[in-house]
């Protein structure tokens, strides 16, 4: 090759690193002009062609240099390349296969020939590749950072984190090393560590949108909003079309109950990539939390039809929300589960020596002032020690409060597990052979089901949290009651059911209710007059339901209806929505949130709590009863349609469940207009709360003991789980 050639060569390679590609172009065609089939020309123009994704004209001219040269190892892997970004993972494991043979000590083809073992998951493999480039050249700090993110995937973090530190220690610059560091602090709860990367990450590369987006998510999980929200926003900045970060601003805004820039935010996300995981389910969320009922039943019919389709719609609450079809709710989060399990696979526990003391492992972010922990404080106090040795894996916000203070008396052990990953907690609740593992938490906010994917303990419990199954067979279990899933309903549920005798709810009767009481005016309330109430969340009200509502109103004279404020949107939507039913906005009161004490207090100011469907109130419902409100609900078919119905059977008062809408509403106009059946309701609950299954807790927990004994018994004989019917 003529010096002018050599050249001409040098000078194209020097202005594709300085990106001026057509300049490069026109070099390498002067050298073809020469030498038609001047093969490392031929290569270099292929490179170009990839570099502006023309991979039709790269392939060609890669294969024309491959004719003339069959053994040009810098071809094949440049072939290897292009079929990587086209996703033809095993035509390019081939291609870099023929690189190493005709180059053995080619390391850039061993730490490519990585990345695609990578993206067909095959990290061990993976590892194995890097191990070989870095054998062949010890400062390729790409090499190590790459095998740091195979060793990511398969959860050894710390050696990821070794290998991320060899990169930077080569490569002060090495953007990549740092963003994989930064991914793993995040993982950990370790934030100001994944803060710090970040920002190394945009020192060396300041268009870097995926470190602005996991700034993003790190502010979002502290609940730094301001911080989250300028994070996507410069994310925005350098991609307009970033998806996740739109659907983040959107998360944040709803979190703020900001709902109407929420929609904006989801809307744009859903414009630019309809087919997004989940989107739909988001977006109809976003209507349902600001009673903008305008959309809902075109937007339900397209949610439905790609569920169907076994589409990535919705989010598992969004179908709680506003349908009653259990074999719909189950497929909507199944396909939900599977999605967020992905390759998680529950590592097997073989039969647990026996122990004195069976260990209960209790999983949730909700120890401390949280509704949960109003309900199920009380059982912790109650269970027999003796028998049972009580750990708490706490994760979550759990700032110390009062609550968390008397929740941690009850353990033997609270162990703060935030700082870990899912993986990492069910190793520990592995090491610590805790023998059933309860989730508390569900596909709830804060909730971490994939620790119970990897698998934490033999036995393995969903408990309250979720009103639906958790729709993986890592679930073993689900506790319930024969109100709540009948035997005819049991397609719903993945998990084997344990049937308790009366609610699967558990109370705390040590709650307490303020004594110092405020007036009816103090509370907006008119001084006289009939108050139904209803203070669930405003996504839980309906059409169908405000429907209902409003005619109950127009026959029940001087009535009113009190309800959550929930924010600003809805309040003015029902507003809307009752002038539309010809009702006056007078006659609907908003309640604000007030703290426990004072909430249960003012029911007592109400006359009859009005449930809606097909999501009932849950704690709100035993809140209500146990202040001595009568609750009236309309049963359904699905788990969250049940949930009321339960509780008013435990409590005595079946007769305040009813099964068509024509007897809820002539019911609540019935009770307007006699107090004397009201009263007796509510003398009812005065004068035997206390006696009630309801409000009995430690019944319920020697209960739940029976339960806990007979699937470790199960267990322990080596047999599948089965139902459970507790006497």
């Amino acid at each position: 090759m003529t010096p002018a050639l050599i050249h001409l060569l040098q000078t194209a390679i020097q202005e594709i690193q300085a990106n001026k590609l057509d300049s490069a172009k026109s070099r390498l065609k002067e050298v073809l002009s020469v030498e038609e089939r001047h093969p490392e020309a031929l290569r270099i123009l292929g490179v170009i062609a990839a570099l502006q994704q023309e991979w039709s004209e790269a392939l060609r001219l890669i294969d024309l240099v491959l004719e003339i040269d069959p053994e040009n190892a810098l071809a094949f892997s440049n072939q290897g390349n292009i079929l990587n970004e086209l996703k033809r993972y095993e035509e390019a494991l081939e291609c870099y296969e023929k690189a190493i043979r005709y180059q053995p000590h080619y390391a850039e083809a061993y730490s490519n020939q990585g990345n695609v073992l990578q993206a067909l998951g095959r990290y061990e493999e993976a590892v194995a590749s890097y191990e070989m480039a870095i054998e062949i050249e010890p400062t390729y700090s790409e090499a190590f950072s790459n095998m740091g993110n195979a060793l990511q995937a398969l959860g050894r973090y710390e050696d990821a984190l070794a290998q991320y530190d060899e990169a930077i220690k080569i490569d002060v610059n090495c953007a990549q090393a740092f963003y994989g560091a930064a991914f793993i602090f995040n993982l950990r709860k370790q934030f100001d560590y994944a803060l710090g990367c970040c920002n190394q990450v945009l020192k060396i590369d300041s268009h870097s949108v995926a470190a602005e987006t996991l700034k993003g998510q790190i502010f979002f999980q502290v609940k730094d909003y301001e911080n989250a929200i300028t994070s996507y926003d410069a994310a925005l900045l350098i991609d307009p079309q970033c998806t996740d970060a739109w659907i983040s601003k959107g998360n944040i805004f709803s979190e703020l109950k900001q709902f109407d820039q929420s929609q904006i935010a989801f809307n744009k996300a859903l414009e630019l990539a309809p087919n997004s995981d989940f989107i739909d389910g988001l977006v109809l969320q976003g209507a349902l939390q600001m009673c903008d009922w305008q959309n809902q039943v075109s937007d339900l019919r397209g949610l439905l039809e790609k569920i169907n389709l076994h589409q990535k719609a919705a989010i598992p609450y969004n179908l709680i929300s506003l349908l009653d079809d259990r074999v719909l709710i189950r497929r909507s989060i199944e396909i939900y589960a599977e999605a967020m399990c992905g390759s998680i696979v529950r590592l097997p526990q073989g039969i647990m020596n026996p122990k004195k003391r069976i260990r209960l492992g209790y999983f949730s972010a909700d120890f401390h002032n949280h509704p949960t922990a109003h309900l199920i404080a009380q059982l912790f106090e109650c269970h027999d020690k003796n028998r049972f040795e009580l750990i708490a894996f706490v994760f979550g916000r759990n700032t110390p409060d009062e609550m968390r203070g008397r929740l941690q008396k009850s353990f033997d052990q609270f162990i703060d597990v935030n700082d870990k990953t899912d993986e990492e907690i069910a190793q520990i609740s592995r090491d610590m052979e805790v023998d059933i593992a309860i989730d508390l938490k569900g596909f709830t906010q804060e909730g971490r089901p994939r620790i119970f994917m990897h698998g934490a303990a033999p036995i393995q419990i969903s408990y309250l949290g979720f009103p639906g199954t958790m729709g993986l067979s890592c679930f073993d279990y689900i506790v319930a009651d024969s109100t709540l899933i009948p035997e005819t309903a049991q397609e719903g549920m993945v998990e084997k059911i344990i049937y308790m005798p009366n609610s699967y709810q558990v109370n705390d009767r040590n709650r307490a209710i303020a004594s110092a009481k405020k007036t009816r005016e103090e509370l907006g309330l008119p001084p006289a007059g009939f108050i139904f109430c209803c203070l669930n969340n405003n996504y839980k009200i309906t059409p169908a339901v405000f429907d209902g509502w409003a005619r109950i109103l127009k026959v029940a004279e001087g009535s009113v209806l009190w309800l959550y404020g929930d924010n600003p949107v809805a309040i003015a939507n029902l507003k809307k929505e009752a002038e539309s039913r010809g009702l006056d906005v007078a006659r609907l009161i908003f309640a604000e949130r007030v703290d426990s004490a004072d909430h249960l207090a003012r029911y007592q100011l109400a006359d009859l709590f009005l449930d809606t469907a097909p999501c009932n109130a849950h704690t709100t419902a035993s809140d209500a009863l146990w202040a001595g409100l009568p609750v009236l609900t309309l049963i359904g078919e699905s788990f969250g349609a049940r949930v009321a119905a339960s509780l008013l059977n435990a409590v005595g008062l079946p007769e305040l469940v009813v099964k068509t809408q024509a007897e809820y509403e002539a019911l609540a106009i019935q009770l307007a207009r006699n107090p004397e059946l009201l009263n007796k309701y509510k003398r009812h609950l005065k004068e035997h709360l206390l006696n009630t299954p309801l409000f009995d807790t430690p019944l319920f927990t020697k209960h739940l003991e029976v339960a806990y004994l007979q699937v470790y018994e199960r267990s322990q004989k080596s047999l599948s789980p089965d139902h459970i019917y507790v006497e």
